[in-house]
């Protein structure tokens, strides 16, 4: 009894002398996998998101001045999609921010260009075309944003870089901006600049997570239908690492965090780094899965020469992307 009483006071120690007041979540050994290489050659750079379409991957920014890359799992067709450009259905840098196959949406958004195309997908002997449906201009006034993402209840939601107080920009349907949300979780941080903690979105019903990519930060916010926003609980898996003389800046020692974020009905899963830019590469290793309360239940770390930049969930699979390579493993018997 004593010595769960010494390792909880511990515990308590840590926590305090936090300077955010955040937990920070120590990761225990990991269990070590070895992916299986995919053999398919993806004429690709690394995209920015993998996406789970049917039987399909969807790849965005792959390269060759298209905006998507659709990917057949069992048949390895690959099919190329939109141009780079600045015309109506043209995107500069696209990000898929909304999916449904079974209603043959797709939602595309340009952070270049603060513009949102909402498309019909029509599919058709590994043929795959695009209807544009809606197509909205953002205009965020003085707030400068960093990607959008769509929940399920129909809320958009953006990182505030830069001009507000607050980290998050929540839109209605029509993204016309409602509230914004989201105290700082490092006091010692400049005001309304939250360019250190940029990250990616991720939503399953009402929840919305948010997974730093510098700084291992995650946060879980509940918005209800009716627009309603509440923390429902975050924390730290690095120690933010920082200087403020003369002035605010991640120091060489800090962790990098999460490169990607998904979701299924029951886990959370996250590509960890952990890395400094001390190290030889900084591209994560690992795959971490928690419950949507935040209970981690396990650390994955590929076997040497394997990284994770990307990677969505099939199933019980996990289909990832390296620098110049794609790679499949199985997650839940893993747990």
């Amino acid at each position: 009894m004593r010595k769960v009483y010494v390792y909880l006071l511990v515990i308590l120690i840590t926590a305090c002398k936090n300077k955010s007041d955040i937990k920070v979540i120590s990761l225990p050994q990991p269990k070590v996998v070895t992916p299986e290489v995919l053999p398919d050659e993806l004429i690709m750079r690394s995209p920015l998101e993998i996406k789970s379409y049917g039987d399909y991957l969807l790849f965005t920014q792959p390269m060759m001045g298209k905006s998507l890359l659709f990917y057949n799992r069992k048949t390895a067709h690959q099919f190329y999609w939109g141009e780079i450009g600045s015309g109506p259905d043209d995107f500069m840098s696209a990000s898929c921010i909304y999916h449904n196959y079974d209603d043959n949406a797709i939602e595309i958004y340009d952070t270049n260009l603060r513009k949102m195309v909402s498309f019909k997908t029509h599919i058709e002997n590994d043929s795959i075309s695009l209807i544009s449906k809606e197509r909205f201009q953002v205009n965020t006034d003085s707030i400068s944003t960093l990607g959008l993402h769509k929940m399920d209840n129909g809320y958009y939601v953006s990182q505030a870089l830069f001009g507000h107080e607050n980290m998050f920009v929540l839109f209605d349907k029509d993204l016309k901006i409602i509230k914004t949300f989201g105290e700082k979780p490092i006091r010692e941080m400049p005001d309304a600049n939250y360019s250190y903690l940029y990250g990616w979105f991720a939503s399953i019903g009402n929840k919305l997570y948010f997974a730093s990519q510098s700084t291992g930060y995650l946060v879980c916010y509940e918005i209800t239908d009716k627009g309603d926003v509440k923390k429902e609980w975050d924390a730290f898996f690095t120690t933010p690492k920082y200087e403020i003389n003369p002035a605010f800046n991640w120091a060489k020692k800090n962790q990098q965090g999460f490169y990607d974020i998904q979701l299924n009905d029951k886990y959370l899963f996250l590509s960890f780094s952990g890395k400094t830019f001390e190290t030889k590469d900084i591209y994560p290793e690992s795959i971490v899965i928690l419950k949507h309360s935040g209970e981690l239940q396990k650390h994955i770390k590929l076997d040497e020469g394997h990284i994770l930049l990307k990677f969505t969930l099939v199933g019980d699979s996990i289909y990832a992307v390296a620098i110049d390579q794609m790679i499949k493993f199985n997650w839940k018997k893993e747990l």
